[in-house]
């Protein structure tokens, strides 16, 4: 089996080759930025607009080994863009990890409500 054929489905529904340019084309676009010129600018357009947050993948989890976040705290990675648990990594923006045990979404729910509840309840 191909890396890019994970039954994990590790590229998120696209194949590898299509996130890699899509990628490379964003970064190509943010570095040339400086050379835009208004007559050239974008085809479409957005009106009524306004900037507004949504759901990306990501790991949570207890990192070890972070450059910034001491270990064992719980987090939430930047956005997810490879996961293969099989070979056992994932690749958020920011960096590689080594995935260790797996855990159920209802475990971390439970500790964030828990959390939340002790610190908001007073």
């Amino acid at each position: 089996m191909r890396h890019d054929d994970s039954v994990f489905y590790a590229w998120f529904g696209t194949s590898r080759a299509v996130l890699i340019d899509k990628l490379r084309c964003l970064a190509d676009d943010l570095e040339g930025i400086d050379r835009w010129h208004e007559p050239i600018g974008p085809q479409v357009a957005i009106n009524s607009w306004t900037l507004g947050k949504r759901t990306v993948p990501c790991l949570v989890g207890r990192p070890i080994g972070h450059p910034i976040i001491s270990d064992g705290k719980p987090t939430c990675s930047s956005e997810l863009f490879y996961l293969d648990p099989e070979r056992g990594i994932a690749r958020t923006m920011s960096r590689w990890y080594r995935l260790g045990t797996r855990v159920d979404p209802q475990y971390w729910e439970e500790r964030l409500r828990e959390n939340w509840t002790s610190e908001y309840s007073h």
